[in-house]
């Protein structure tokens, strides 16, 4: 009976938020991680644009959502919204994260238009290096500093080659939108790509073509095994190499050198963007 009396373990939380038994032993079912606090003091804005990445990389963007990232980071939701306002705002962020790691330092011996082609391989390799950032620059605008000296870098040999304000802004978003469209169109892990990878399954896909009824399909019957290839950098110079040399066409001018005296190195951002960037807007 006396047993009965006996006053119940204490379970009230600490100040941690680890519950307590018989005094002061740790109850192993309220504990939380280990590292819980130790990770909740170093949460920063760019371990969350980090983490961030690492889940639009595994998961795509449909995956990114605050509560959910907040769970992989172990911390609570507020504590993730205390350095971003909102999804958007994220997304914002990561994009001027990945885009600064494109390399704007170019060859000034080299003509507007080898610059450009040079920028679109960059940008594209950049992208492609962080699976599924390429269909948020399809739905966001970026303006952040790192966005803004890539735009800079685009649009200086277009000023250079002597299109006019309108056509260079056009120019400028037929490159971009190109190189983004190839991106999220057709990337390295489509079913199509790793279709065409695989020797044994290429062939069984040729053999398919060459077998279909020569008078419904003529074309892909001769032509099949040579549009199904293993050729995705081949694909993408030669719409790149087709679309700058339109734009050289209509550039109304001779092809000129950007000037050497230039100064090769990009702009830094201002202080208005630096401002942009620390603030997330």
């Amino acid at each position: 009976m006396e047993q009965r009396h006996r006053a119940a373990p204490d379970t009230r939380a600490t100040a941690s938020g680890a519950a307590t038994t018989d005094g002061r032993a740790p109850s192993l079912w309220f504990d939380p991680p280990v590292d819980y606090q130790d990770r909740r003091r170093q949460l920063t804005r760019e371990r969350v644009v980090e983490e961030a990445l690492a889940v639009i990389a595994q998961d795509g963007v449909e995956a990114l959502t605050m509560r959910g990232l907040a769970a992989r980071l172990g911390v609570v939701p507020g504590a993730v919204y205390r350095h971003v306002r909102n999804k958007q705002q994220l997304q914002d962020l990561v994009l001027d994260g990945v885009l600064a790691e494109v390399d704007v330092h170019l060859d000034l011996s080299l003509v507007w238009t080898e610059q450009l082609k040079l920028l679109a391989h960059r940008l594209r390799q950049v992208l492609e290096a962080h699976p599924g950032v390429a269909g948020i620059l399809k739905t966001r605008d970026p303006l952040g500093p790192h966005s803004l000296v890539l735009a800079e870098a685009f649009l200086g040999p277009l000023q250079t080659a002597g299109f006019g304000n309108r056509e260079a802004g056009l120019a400028f978003f037929l490159l971009v939108d190109y190189t983004i469209g190839f991106a999220v169109s057709s990337p390295p892990t489509s079913v199509n790509e790793q279709r065409v990878r695989d020797p044994a399954t290429r062939t069984q896909l040729h053999q398919f073509f060459r077998s279909l009824p020569p008078d419904r399909f003529p074309a892909l019957v001769a032509l099949g095994e040579h549009v199904w290839v293993d050729n995705r950098d081949e694909r993408f110079t030669a719409g790149l190499d087709v679309l700058v040399d339109g734009l050289k066409h209509a550039s109304n001018s001779p092809t000129p050198s950007v000037p050497k005296t230039t100064d090769p190195r990009p702009p830094s951002p201002p202080e208005d963007v630096t401002r942009y960037r620390r603030s997330g807007r």
